[in-house]
């Protein structure tokens, strides 16, 4: 049971949050995205080269998982911050059922390798 409830959690964080926000970075930056936001960011990359541009395009999924890993472990570490996921058996809390939360990330069976889309972190 526990393992499904924190698989439910993990595909949404990853699929919802991560692959999202990567793509969202993505699209800002090769100008597949409008708004100002997009455009500032377009506007501070002005000066580089297309292959620095890829760089930074890569360096994004190490970003975003260092704040994924953060906001777990925040979860983890207090406990006045509760997370929990709706199960058939009610609510189960994410710290409970984990042995670490920022570690259910990491690793050929963690969550980025097996629910996201997105590039795999490199750091």
């Amino acid at each position: 049971m526990a393992e499904s409830a924190l698989d439910k959690f993990g595909m949404l964080l990853i699929r919802k949050v991560r692959d999202e926000a990567i793509s969202d970075w993505k699209k800002m930056i090769h100008g597949q995205m409008k708004g100002a936001s997009a455009e500032q960011v377009r506007e501070i990359l002005r000066p580089l080269s297309a292959e620095d541009k890829e760089i930074v395009t890569q360096i994004i999924p190490g970003i975003v998982d260092t704040v994924l890993h953060h906001l777990l472990w925040t979860v983890e570490q207090n406990a006045d911050l509760q997370l929990g996921i709706r199960t058939d058996q009610g609510i189960e809390s994410l710290r409970e059922i984990s042995d670490g939360l920022p570690g259910e990330l990491y690793s050929d069976e963690g969550w980025i390798a097996r629910f996201s889309k997105e590039s795999p972190r490199f750091l």
